[in-house]
């Protein structure tokens, strides 16, 4: 994957761009010889939105004269509305994706990819927090100069970039977007056969799952993502949650929950919560980014399943009724497989809780 990115966490983001933090392990964007373009790539961009005091913001913004000339922008109109566009003078192109008025105060990934062989370009709104993406898609996309590009990742002049921004990524790779592989390499799986590194399986592998026993491996989903941002992997820590050694998730990774609390506050046995809405300095805690990226993976079986990792309850990829849409489908990880072949997860294995209610179990998680 040939992404470089940047990111703010605890420092402004226009101190992380110097030669030295560009990711050793990313690869150097690679267009085509001798082209003043990139014909095919990806924009990241994570930012944190208030609707409930909207305003609009220039996320991204350069401007290019001279034998090229050239505007680009990425925006969210006082609407909530995101709108990305190049443009050549009088020649442009622009998508728009509407605001989700529903989600107030939330955190955006947004994801603008184009693609000049294939004729598209998609812009990608997701909000990890409410697991909604919300998609626009063209077929006049236009190549972005690599001036623009270089003057992006460097935080030069011509380039603003928005105080707003916490990550930016930008990649010569048409990155997916949706679905995230949550649980990291070397993570023990419950087998019929033993213990198995995540790694090691394979499609078709059984596993052992709660609900319905040995289960076969219908996908497995792998992906190499930075550690930083919304990316930024939390460490569960043993001997909690049942845990027999420390392991690495995705913020978004759900762990199961199931004690007699449960069931006094929400009227069922068990439930899921995502492992972000417990982070503390206790048993679940930001992963420090001793590496710039992690390769994580994911199991898709026929029904949402819960599997036991390393002892620890969590749930397998869930994909709802996403084959009902090819289209979104495609630009997911499992844009790879035909629609028929990915199964429909009518419901999930347990109930979810929301962030507020999740909030409720902090105390309990020490337990």
């Amino acid at each position: 994957m040939g992404m470089i990115w940047l990111a703010k966490n605890d420092v402004p983001l226009s101190m992380l761009c110097a030669p030295s933090h560009i990711p050793s392990t990313a690869m150097a964007l690679q267009p085509d010889p001798g082209s003043e373009f990139l014909e095919r790539g990806s924009i990241i961009v994570e930012t944190t939105v208030d609707r409930t005091n909207p305003s609009a913001i220039q996320l991204l913004q350069c401007s290019i004269s001279g034998e090229i000339m050239c505007d680009f922008s990425l925006s969210i109109d006082g609407h909530g509305a995101v709108k990305a566009e190049v443009r050549y003078g009088k020649l442009g192109s622009a998508l728009t994706v509407a605001g989700n008025t529903s989600e107030t105060h939330t955190q955006l990934r947004i994801t603008l990819t184009w693609d000049m062989q294939d004729k598209s370009a998609l812009l990608s709104v997701e909000s990890p927090e409410h697991g909604t993406l919300n998609q626009t898609e063209i077929n006049t996309p236009l190549s972005i100069p690599l001036k623009i590009i270089d003057a992006l990742l460097q935080q030069n002049s011509p380039a603003h970039t928005d105080s707003s921004i916490t990550f930016l990524g930008i990649s010569d790779q048409i990155e997916p977007v949706g679905f995230t592989p949550s649980i990291a390499g070397h993570s023990p799986i419950d087998t019929p056969n033993g213990l198995v590194p995540i790694e090691a399986l394979k499609c078709g592998d059984l596993v052992t799952t709660v609900d319905n026993g040995p289960q076969p491996i219908r996908w497995i989903c792998e992906r190499c993502v930075p550690t930083r941002g919304l990316f930024q992997p939390l460490r569960l820590r043993a001997p909690y949650f049942g845990l027999t050694r420390d392991i690495l998730v995705a913020p978004e990774q759900r762990l199961v929950f199931e004690n007699t609390e449960i069931e006094y506050l929400f009227g069922v046995e068990s439930v899921l919560v995502e492992a972000r809405h417990l982070t503390n300095k206790v048993n679940v805690i930001l992963e420090p980014a001793k590496a710039d990226s992690i390769r994580l993976y994911q199991l898709l079986f026929d029904h949402h399943e819960i599997i036991t990792v390393a002892g620890c309850r969590m749930e397998s990829l869930f994909v709802g009724q996403i084959a009902n849409n090819p289209d979104m489908l495609k630009s997911t990880l499992l844009g790879g497989l035909p629609a028929a072949d990915v199964p429909h997860h009518k419901e999930m294995a347990r109930p979810l809780l929301r962030p507020y209610e999740a909030m409720t179990l902090k105390p309990a998680a020490f337990h």
